[in-house]
């Protein structure tokens, strides 16, 4: 039996309607884009599809993920059911994106069995998600309903949204298997400092330096098979936080093949980086819910999700520590 809320009542419409296959898919992804323990995200919905940004407290880091509309089984959103005199051409909420993790984790199980319907909002003005399985049994068909509804976040008292980093005037990029760019983040945690990439013509380097440790560098060949871009319209050295170049390069394991080094692979999931004139780091991954066959027309790149990551350089009077914060 439906609970009350999760029960088919076409008398009420949701400003979002979609419909997820690819539940493990989708929960990677989302845990892509968490920066802390208790992560808050802002939800932002219209026909193309949804975003999921978050940041971090300090807003020197800001993460998001951009599921494309054909990216579900079916997917709608309509501004007009937010209520009369509502002029917003676009849903928005903030949501527990760490709740909103261990909730699609109960429907995990049932991944492949039964698309996720998520709705917002309902009644009472919640997100809510739900999961009709239906088998054929000896005697009649047997059904199993998982759903559950999560409070959107409300705004804080006296807190203001704010200005977060942005990305402009690109200056220097390159393309790597994300595999590769998170080998060498892992590698650079030793001396627990600043990570600095240098990037001059025919040379890329990433190197961090510790008071015990010494310097650490790590040259990257851009004529090699491991870069299928490499641009450099001006020579810069950029210097960043280590924990938040961590956290834009922790993928899923899920999301990094094993595959040949060469990006011409489609079973290669790619990540380009890219630096701005003023030292700003934009790091976007291809993550891709499924490798079948897609819904939509476009093939395998109709499933594609671009997780993205735009950094705030370090100033020279940050401290060099990369212990991470307590909620981070």
């Amino acid at each position: 039996r439906l609970p009350r809320t999760a029960a088919a009542d076409d008398s009420w419409s949701y400003a979002l309607d979609a419909r997820c296959a690819h539940v493990k898919s989708f929960v990677a992804v989302l845990s892509a884009v968490k920066l802390s323990k208790r992560q808050r995200a802002h939800v932002r919905a219209d026909e193309r599809g949804v975003t999921f940004t978050a940041h971090d407290a300090s807003k020197t880091c800001v993460a998001s993920a951009n599921f494309r509309a054909d990216v579900f089984g079916s997917y709608a959103c309509d501004e007009r059911a937010l209520g009369v005199g509502s002029t917003s051409r676009v849903c928005a909420f903030d949501v527990n994106l760490t709740a909103l993790i261990d909730v699609l984790g109960a429907f995990a199980a049932k991944d492949g069995d039964a698309d996720v319907r998520v709705r917002w909002p309902n009644r009472e003005g919640s997100l809510s998600l739900e999961l009709l399985s239906v088998k054929p049994g000896i005697e009649r068909e047997l059904r199993q309903c998982i759903y559950s509804e999560i409070t959107p976040e409300a705004a804080i008292e006296g807190e203001e949204r704010g200005e977060e980093p942005t990305f402009r005037d690109e200056a220097n990029a390159f393309m790597l298997p994300t595999a590769t760019l998170k080998e060498i983040v892992d590698d650079l945690e030793w001396p627990a400092s600043d990570v600095q990439i240098d990037v001059n013509a025919g040379a890329l380097r990433f190197s961090a330096r510790g008071p015990e440790i010494g310097d650490l560098k790590i040259d990257v060949d851009t004529d090699g098979e491991r870069l299928t871009e490499f641009t450099c319209r001006e020579a810069s050295s950029s210097r960043y936080k280590y924990r938040f170049l961590k956290s834009a390069t922790a993928v899923g394991g899920s999301f990094l093949s094993s595959g040949g080094a060469n990006g011409a692979d489609e079973n290669v999931t790619m990540t380009r980086v890219a630096i701005s004139n003023s030292g700003f780091l934009k790091i976007v991954h291809l993550l891709h819910l499924s490798r079948s066959v897609s819904f939509g027309t476009g093939g395998l790149n109709a499933f594609m999700v671009p997780v993205t990551f735009i950094l705030c350089p370090a100033e020279e009077d940050d401290d060099h520590d990369g212990v991470m914060d307590d909620d981070e």
